[in-house]
């Protein structure tokens, strides 16, 4: 079920975590913020030292930090099928900033172009609104 709320004039939609296909310990969104179906939406991943994946680190791993930018795209689907997209590519990664235990990650994720085949997006994450990493993907559909 999504649920609907009002913010401004604009129409947003709380997705629950479960649609996801990952599920613990590989979910790597916490929750979604802030979503306007096929055109943007905000996640946030909280990255914790309780975390199985990240036992004994001081930064979290690249590939969790990109897992969490590609887990937050799947948002951007419009329909009942949201949260369900499924990465096909992934072109011009790049971390640009450590990201730490304890962090909140925030994932701005853009519709770059519509296809087809799939969704163009990007994807950049922040932390303290600092850019620490991004990436373009393609989803399918």
């Amino acid at each position: 079920m999504i649920e609907e709320d009002r913010k401004g004039d604009e129409l947003r939609r709380h997705v629950p975590m479960s649609r996801l296909a990952q599920a613990p310990p590989f979910r790597q969104v916490d929750r979604c913020t802030d979503r306007k179906p096929g055109e943007r939406c905000v996640t946030v991943k909280i990255f914790s030292a309780a975390e199985e994946l990240l036992a004994g680190q001081e930064r979290v791993p690249f590939p969790l930090v990109l897992e969490a930018l590609c887990q937050g795209a799947a948002f951007l689907t419009a329909g009942e099928n949201v949260g369900e997209g499924r990465i096909l590519r992934i072109d011009h990664a790049a971390l640009e900033a450590p990201v730490r235990i304890g962090d909140a990650l925030e994932i701005t994720s853009i519709l770059l172009e519509s296809g087809a085949v799939g969704l163009k997006a990007e994807c950049v994450g922040r932390v303290d609104q600092k850019i620490v990493a991004r990436v373009e993907l393609l989803i399918a559909r």
